[in-house]
């Protein structure tokens, strides 16, 4: 490649363009999931309120966004970022960890008054999810 040709770029610029392309292929791959209709948890609830017009829209405006994608990945030759499962799941997990423990009876003092009940009641939950949640950890890091 001639310096300077479209297709030039030093090793910060292709780290930085490789990673704001993967960062909106993921953005594309989340909207594409909301298109396939309302997900509903236990905590939570996606309404889902276009018309099937409009969501034909975004599934064509989500193809040729990718296509594009393709086309930048293919002209600087961009690298693909590989995920491990094991490193997502248990990196999730221990973020998840600390986020119960922040809902501990003793930590949601800082939003107010706590009611004492709910060391008898919240806590010993939380701690049945905490435990729930290193046991998923452990088993992701050490599965084979």
């Amino acid at each position: 490649m001639m310096a300077g040709s479209p297709t030039t770029l030093n090793p910060a610029q292709r780290a930085a363009l490789s990673i704001t392309l993967m960062q909106l292929e993921q953005a594309v791959a989340e909207t594409e999931d909301l298109l396939n209709g309302p997900q509903v948890g236990i905590t939570y609830a996606t309404d889902v309120d276009w018309s099937e017009a409009t969501v034909q829209a975004l599934r064509e405006l989500c193809r040729a966004t990718r296509s594009h994608i393709q086309e930048l990945v293919d002209l600087f030759n961009l690298p693909v970022h590989r995920f491990d499962a094991r490193r997502a799941v248990v990196a999730a997990m221990s973020l998840s960890w600390t986020n119960l423990e922040d809902a501990q009876p003793d930590k949601l003092r800082r939003y107010g008054d706590v009611d004492l009940t709910l060391r008898e009641t919240l806590a010993p939950r939380l701690e049945r999810l905490i435990d729930q949640v290193l046991a998923l950890q452990q088993l992701a890091s050490r599965g084979e």
